[in-house]
């Protein structure tokens, strides 16, 4: 993730919740060590079962990420095939297998929700 010339902090519209984590992170990067408090603290719970990584980018590292063979649980042995690379906005990027993609969509629902609560 890169931040544009001139943007400071403060800039990121909280309005989505990829950027609201991300203030949070750039303000305490523990985050990425307990990705599911952080959520927790902008009103989203993380479905049971989904794991979180989540990177703070350094400029000087390349990303590769290689997708499973066969799932955690070893209960389904096959290629995972399905990895979605899905752009949100100009700085985020999630690489997911597709079933994570549904609760994505469901997390960014529940901090919308979250956050016309919180507005007057």
């Amino acid at each position: 993730m890169t931040k544009e010339p001139g943007r400071s902090r403060d800039d990121l519209d909280a309005d989505d919740v990829e950027q609201a984590l991300t203030r949070l992170a750039w303000n305490d990067p523990s985050v990425a060590e307990d990705p599911a408090a952080a959520l927790s603290q902008l009103g989203v719970d993380v479905p049971a079962g989904l794991r979180l990584d989540v990177r703070i980018q350094r400029p000087d590292t390349l990303y590769l990420v290689i997708p499973p063979a066969y799932s955690d649980d070893g209960e389904h042995e096959g290629v995972v095939n399905q990895m979605d690379l899905w752009r949100s906005g100009d700085q985020f990027v999630w690489i997911m297998p597709q079933d994570a993609k549904v609760a994505l969509l469901q997390m960014r629902e529940q901090y919308r929700d979250h956050v016309a609560k919180e507005r007057p």
